[in-house]
């Protein structure tokens, strides 16, 4: 997964852009993004350290993947093309 992470980054910057992909799916991403730096958490980091990352992530990764589902697959397939 990690090695995928710089092409997973450009490639949602790529979507947060483009007009084209529905404003609700970047909604709900940008909204995973605001948790994962907001100093309110479910469950608070400093309390469960290791929880308190992994609620974080699973959040972020639920958000990019409704997102990524949001976009028309043509869409998608042209940004990943230019990304490689």
């Amino acid at each position: 997964m990690l090695l995928h992470l710089p092409s997973t980054i450009k490639l949602a910057w790529r979507l947060l852009k483009d007009r084209r992909v529905p404003f609700f799916g970047k909604l709900v991403f940008v909204l995973a993004l605001a948790y994962v730096v907001w100093p309110l958490d479910l469950i608070p980091d400093f309390a469960l350290p290791v929880l308190g990352q992994i609620d974080d992530v699973a959040i972020l990764l639920a958000g990019l993947r409704f997102f990524m589902r949001q976009a028309p697959p043509e869409i998608l397939e042209e940004h990943l093309a230019q990304i490689k």
